[in-house]
């Protein structure tokens, strides 16, 4: 094989081997030890995140409220309930339980991960309310 076809055939391997993933955090995560969290809730990021090798999220209020803004048709009814169900509750409360709730839709993204690692990753990691 000369030099010139030799080039040629690593460069075909090359961009055959980037072929393989989906993205730069997709070959990150298949290629080395680094394990990507996703630093949203939102179901569209940590979807895409999942999707390109992500095995972890984090939520907490100012997470929600950047949630809200982007995806606020699919929560909108849903607070709208809140407020029907718990007529005594305060805005601190009402925005509470909406943390609960967007972190329990984004723990169901990640509970397959959870089991195939055997709790290892798959894990969401969500701030409380510091006065309880």
């Amino acid at each position: 094989m000369t030099p010139v076809e030799q080039l040629d055939r690593t460069e075909q391997q090359s961009t055959e081997k980037k072929g393989a993933y989906k993205s730069p955090l997709h070959e990150m995560t298949q290629t080395t030890p680094t394990c990507l969290w996703n630093d949203s809730a939102s179901i569209e990021e940590l979807t895409y995140s999942i999707e390109h090798g992500g095995v972890g999220a984090t939520c907490n209020p100012v997470i929600v409220l950047s949630v809200l803004k982007k995806e606020m048709a699919l929560w909108k009814d849903r607070i709208r309930s809140l407020i029907i169900e718990m007529p005594t509750a305060t805005e601190d409360q009402i925005g509470w339980q909406v943390v609960r709730e967007i972190s329990i839709k984004a723990a169901e993204l990640l509970e397959p991960i959870f089991e195939r690692h055997n709790g290892k990753n798959g894990r969401l990691s969500i701030q409380t309310d510091p006065r309880l």
